[in-house]
C-alpha cells in the first residue's frame, strides 16, 4: 500500500503541464525582448540626438570664435584682398591665400562650403611701415622708416599697390648705429624672447621664385604709392574650416605638406553653409530686410547677404564685409532602424536654414545632407540638429578707412 502511494506521488508533470509552462516562458521571453527593443530604440534616439546637439554646438562655437577675431592686425585698407604668397621651409612647399578676414568657398550643387579665417597675433598696435629702398632681390632685407613693434620671429607681409603680397619671417633686427631701420628675413634661425635659437619657417633661401618673387619698390610720398611692410605678429592664424567624411576639420594654410596641419574637430557634421554680410551703404550694420544674393554686386550701395565675392573685388569692397552668417548641421551617430518595409522614415524632410529666407512657407531653405551618404535614402535613417548664427567681424566694423 505504501509503495503504491509513493509511485503516484513521484510521477512528475504531465505533458500538458510542460507545454503550458513552455508557452508561458515563450510569452515572457517575447515580452522581455519587446521591452528591450523599445528601450534600446529610445536609448538610441536619446543618445543620437545628444551627440548631434553636442557636435553641432561645438562646431558652431569653434568657427564663431575665430570669426570674431578675424581681421585682427589687418588694419590698413591697401592690404585687404591681396593675393598672398609664401613658402613653408620645413616641407619646402609653397602656399597662397587671399589676405582677408573671412573668405567663403561655395560648395557646388549644395555641397558644404569652406570658410577660411585669417587674423594676426601682435600684442602691440601694428601700423604699416614704408619701405625706404627698392628691393634689388626678393631675399633682400627690408629697409623701413620705423621698426617699432617688430620683433624677431614675427611674421610680416610685404605689399605694394597692384602687386601680390609676400609672407616672410623676421630673422634679425640689427641694432648697431646706421642699421636700426633694417629688417632681415633670412633662412636659418632667430633668437626668440627666451633667448633660444628657433628655426625660421617662412624664409625661402633666395626669396620666393618667379613670378611670386616681387621686388617691392620704395615708398613714393608724392604719389602715396610703393612698398609697405605689415606685422602680423609671431603666430598669425590662417585656418580653413571644411567638412570631410562627415567630420568638421580645420586646416592650417600656413603649414602645407604637414600631416598634422588638418585636425578633426567634430564627428557627424554633414553640412556647413555661410554668407557674407555686405554693408553697401557703409553705415556699420546690415539692414534687417537685406536681400539674399548669389554674389555681392560691385559698387552696390545696398546691404545684402551674399554667397560669394566678385573675383575683382577691391579692398574697399572687402572692407564692407562686416558680418558672416552660417549654419552647421550635425547628425546622430547611429542610424535608427528602418520600418518593416525596409524604408527609413526617421527624417522625412531635409533640415532647414531659416536665416536666408525667413519669409518662405515653411521658413528657410532646404539643406542637402544626402551627399554625406553613399546609399540613396540612407540620410533618412538619422536625426539632425541645425545651428545657425550671425557673427559680426568686429575688426572690420572698427576698421580705419585710410588708403
Amino acid at each position: 500500500m505504501r509503495n503504491q502511494n509513493l509511485s503516484r506521488a513521484s510521477r512528475g508533470f504531465t505533458l500538458v503541464e510542460v507545454m503550458v509552462g513552455v508557452m508561458i516562458g515563450l510569452i515572457a521571453t517575447v515580452v522581455i525582448f519587446q521591452v528591450f527593443a523599445v528601450s534600446e530604440g529610445q536609448k538610441r534616439t536619446t543618445t543620437g540626438g545628444s551627440d548631434a546637439q553636442q557636435n553641432g554646438g561645438f562646431s558652431l562655437f569653434q568657427i564663431e570664435r575665430d570669426i570674431r577675431m578675424a581681421g585682427y592686425g589687418m588694419n590698413h585698407l591697401a592690404l585687404l584682398g591681396c593675393q598672398t604668397n609664401g613658402w613653408y621651409e620645413p616641407t619646402g612647399a609653397p602656399f597662397n591665400f587671399r589676405l582677408v578676414p573671412v573668405e567663403i568657398t561655395n560648395g557646388a550643387g549644395g555641397a558644404p562650403d569652406q570658410i577660411r579665417i585669417a587674423s594676426g597675433s601682435s600684442d602691440l598696435f601694428s601700423a604699416p611701415v614704408k619701405l625706404k629702398q627698392t628691393m634689388p632681390t626678393p631675399a633682400f632685407r627690408y629697409l623701413v622708416d620705423n621698426r617699432f613693434t617688430f620683433r624677431e620671429g614675427d611674421v610680416v607681409v610685404a605689399a605694394a599697390n597692384g602687386q601680390p603680397c609676400s609672407i616672410a619671417q623676421v630673422s634679425s633686427l640689427p641694432t648697431p648705429l646706421g642699421e636700426q631701420d633694417q629688417v632681415f628675413h633670412d633662412s636659418g634661425t632667430y633668437v626668440n624672447s627666451q633667448g633660444a635659437n628657433v628655426p625660421t619657417q617662412f624664409n625661402r633661401p633666395g626669396g620666393l621664385p618667379a613670378p611670386n618673387g616681387i621686388l617691392y619698390p620704395a615708398w613714393n610720398p608724392a604719389a602715396s604709392t610703393g612698398g609697405r611692410l605689415y606685422n602680423l605678429g609671431p603666430a598669425p592664424t590662417v585656418v580653413t574650416y571644411s567638412i570631410q567624411n562627415s567630420r568638421l576639420v580645420a586646416t592650417n594654410a600656413l603649414t602645407p605638406g604637414v600631416a598634422e596641419a588638418t585636425a578633426v574637430l567634430s564627428d557627424g557634421v554633414v553640412q556647413l553653409q555661410a554668407q557674407y554680410g555686405y554693408d553697401g551703404n557703409n553705415d556699420g550694420r546690415i539692414a534687417s530686410n537685406a536681400a539674399s544674393n548669389a554674389a555681392v554686386v560691385v559698387g552696390s550701395v545696398v546691404d545684402s547677404w551674399s554667397d560669394s565675392m566678385p573675383v575683382a573685388a577691391t579692398s574697399t569692397e572687402w572692407s564692407r564685409i562686416i558680418a558672416i552668417r552660417l549654419v552647421v548641421t550635425a547628425r546622430s551617430q547611429t542610424p535608427e532602424r528602418p520600418d518593416p518595409d525596409g524604408v527609413c522614415r526617421t527624417t522625412t524632410v531635409p533640415p532647414k536654414w531659416v536665416s536666408p529666407d525667413p519669409g518662405a512657407t515653411p521658413p528657410g531653405i532646404d539643406l542637402d545632407v544626402s551627399a554625406a551618404f553613399a546609399v540613396a535614402g540612407e540620410w533618412q535613417c538619422y536625426r539632425y540638429r541645425t545651428f545657425e548664427v550671425v557673427v559680426p567681424i568686429r575688426n572690420m566694423v572698427w576698421f580705419p578707412l585710410v588708403s
